[in-house]
């Protein structure tokens, strides 16, 4: 092995990991690396560094220098094969380990807590063969979204957690198993100024070890959702003062970089404008005192951008199952989200610019209903090649969630974000790829239907703005009720209760409610054939692929038991002339039996949760501004209860069953 090797942490971890992996795998068969004792070995080899030569090397020489060449030979006749894995960098040769045992011997780096590891009798490759990857961008990365309680928030801030380190490492290992290079999260103001640091710095070194670059996602002054300030707005002492004492303490913690929030919140004020001084001050310090770079957030809602420094990067966000090219996307109160295309498309030459999407959305939208949304799948494929010749530096996913399916959409991605090619000529992958290759290849016209049925009829029908629950503000009295996610048009619930306009809205409920009815009897459909398919019987993959279909089947329960809520609402009124309280309590019966079924799923799937309910799906202490895991809300349907009784006692306010805490959601205490 050349010495740059031997000496470079990342490489030896990999070979250790890969050793193990194909131990497992090849129980009757000696593999050996950069030994010659094995009945396959497995070389590696660094090519002449010519990238330390290279000052500040553009986006695109790195993805190359990141990249990686797999070739065969037979050794002699009868002595065996070399495998021998190329690579300009450390880091090509770790993507190019596990490129191997992903891409050509079948490993399958699902989730960090499903791994899945075939067996082999004998060396299953063709003594000859000829592959390679290169990276669509130079930064490839997730964004752990600790503001909500999902599954790894405790365990990166509460040392207490029983093994909770191993927990983070367990992530980084998937990360890099993947050829992703960047792990970042939000620091939360709840963390132990004590003892925090000393506890994070232990995985924050593991991941650096690995090769991943490592970064803390913070706020000059965010209210919400216990955002880590850098200064209080209405504190008694200098911001100058505050900045310097906070930065100094997060730097205790070796970070790469440090990425910026400069509004007070959602909808809030933009402090990047109305004081610039301070977001030049800060930026200075991290880059300039100590030595860190230094990013700057942005956000979907339409805002004036200040002025950012050349040396700062800014990573451009999207949000839910958008697009950026997508001709209608009315999140956050825009048509759709070009202008954060065309954001990208001014910054890229100027700055390290990274895109910044959603795999799944907390709080109302998917995870919490639950919904499995498919449309993901095909936004996140559409933007990378969409993004691909484009220069865009990096490319960092933005999860909120793993269970019910959604860790898929964090696989795929991964996927997407690598270029591979097997004898000169590119594999091209489909959005699907990873749901067609565990149901087996006679599923790929169905899962095509499936993704087609949910475009049509949830993204582009917009009937996700039914599907998915109300969201805490949009229920609040004007000048409060700002919306984030789709509204459901001009139609309203509580108007179709009058007597003299509520016929029209009624109307526009019907026609919703039966488009429900014909996405739930279409979607069902596909569904029932799914589950009959079989890659394969491999343990495992059964369980993935059952929770796969459990994640269809509350999705197909959520619009029959949407469409009768509706429908409900629309009867209550009893002055109208098709109205009856009969009928009405009837549809109420009707969708409470379609939720006891959907409820019976939740039980299932909560038997084989992956990590421990307590923590994310019963209510719990958190470090976040809520007092319950991510799943809590799923575990008892509380949404579809919470419709069912709006229609009963007509309450339709923010105050009706509220599992909210909004004055720690909007983060008061964060003034001071």
């Amino acid at each position: 092995m050349p010495s740059e090797l031997l000496s470079d942490t990342s490489v030896n971890i990999a070979l250790a990991d890969a050793g193990m992996l194909l131990k497992q795998s090849f129980p009757h068969t000696a593999v050996s690396i950069n030994e010659v004792s094995g009945n396959v070995n497995i070389r590696l080899n660094v090519r002449a560094v010519r990238h330390k030569l290279l000052h500040k090397p553009p986006f695109k020489v790195l993805t190359k220098l990141h990249g990686y060449h797999v070739t065969s030979a037979s050794i002699a006749e009868g002595a065996g094969v070399t495998v021998t894995i190329t690579a300009e960098t450390p880091q090509g040769i770790v993507n190019g380990i596990y490129g191997l045992l992903q891409h050509k011997l079948g490993f399958r780096f699902y989730h960090p807590k499903d791994t899945y590891v075939p067996i082999y009798e004998k060396w299953p490759l063709p003594s000859r063969f000829d592959f390679s990857g290169e990276p669509v961008f130079a930064k490839r990365g997730f964004h752990m979204h600790t503001m909500h309680p999902v599954e790894l928030t405790e365990p990166l801030f509460d040392p207490d957690v029983p093994f909770g380190t191993d927990e983070v490492k367990q992530y980084i290992d998937w990360l890099v198993r993947n050829g992703q290079n960047v792990f970042q999260f939000w620091v939360l103001r709840t963390a132990d100024r004590t003892i925090w640091p000393e506890y994070a710095s232990q995985y924050i070194r593991y991941a650096k070890a690995r090769g991943l670059e490592t970064g803390a996602v913070i706020s000059l002054s965010t209210l919400q959702q216990k955002a880590f300030q850098a200064m209080e707005v209405l504190r008694p002492e200098s911001y100058e003062k505050q900045i310097d004492r906070n930065i100094g303490w997060l730097m205790q913690v070796p970070f790469d970089y440090v990425c910026i929030d400069f509004t007070m919140g959602e909808f809030l004020p933009d402090l990047a404008v109305l004081m610039p001084d301070k977001k030049r001050y800060i930026m200075e310090l991290i880059s300039k005192k100590y030595h860190r770079k230094v990013f700057e957030n942005t956000h979907v809602i339409k805002r004036r951008h200040s002025e950012t420094p050349s040396y700062a990067g800014m990573l451009i966000h999207s949000v839910m199952f958008y697009g950026l090219a997508d001709s209608k996307a009315p999140v956050y109160g825009n048509e759709n989200i070009r202008f954060m295309y065309d954001l990208l498309l001014e910054n890229k030459d100027i700055r390290e610019t990274w895109y910044w999407p959603e795999s799944s959305y907390w709080v109302t939208f998917d995870t919490s209903v639950p919904l499995f949304l498919l449309p993901y799948l095909k936004s996140r494929y559409e933007d990378i090649e969409l993004l691909k010749d484009d220069g865009a530096a990096g490319h960092v996913t933005f999860t909120s969630g793993w269970e019910w399916g959604y860790w898929l959409i964090d696989y795929s991605i991964a996927r997407f974000t690598w270029h591979l090619y097997e004898n000169g000529r590119e594999l091209k992958v489909r959005e699907d790829f990873a749901l067609t290759e565990l149901f087996g290849k006679d599923s790929v016209g169905l899962w095509h239907k499936a993704v087609l049925i949910q475009e049509k009829y949830l993204k582009n029908g917009n009937l996700i703005a039914l599907m998915a629950a109300k969201t805490p503000f949009e229920e609040m009295p004007y000048p409060f009720n700002r919306t984030f996610q789709p509204t459901s048009g001009s139609f309203s619930v509580v108007k179709a209760a009058l007597p003299v306009i509520g016929d029209r809205h009624r109307e526009r409920m019907k026609k919703q409610a039966a488009l429900l009815d014909e996405f739930w009897q279409r979607f069902s459909a596909v569904t029932d054939k799914l589950e009959n398919m079989h890659g394969d019987t491999e343990f495992m993959k059964d369980t993935l692929r059952a929770e796969i279909i459990n994640g269809m089947r509350v999705t197909a329960l959520r619009a029959k038991h949407r469409e009768l809520t509706l429908l409900a609402a629309a009867h209550r009124n009893t002055n109208l002339r098709d109205s009856s309280e009969y009928y009405v309590d009837s549809l109420l019966s009707q969708a409470a039996d379609i939720r006891k079924k959907a409820e019976t799923i939740v039980r299932q799937q909560e038997l084989i949760y992956r990590y421990p309910l307590s923590l994310i799906a019963r209510k719990t202490s958190t470090h976040t501004s809520y007092t319950f895991g991510y799943l809590y809300p799923v575990s008892d349907l509380y949404f579809w209860k919470r419709e069912e009784e709006q229609v009963k006692v007509s309450r339709f306010d923010a105050f009706f069953m509220n599992i909210w805490n909004f004055t720690k959601t909007l983060g008061l205490d964060g003034l001071f």
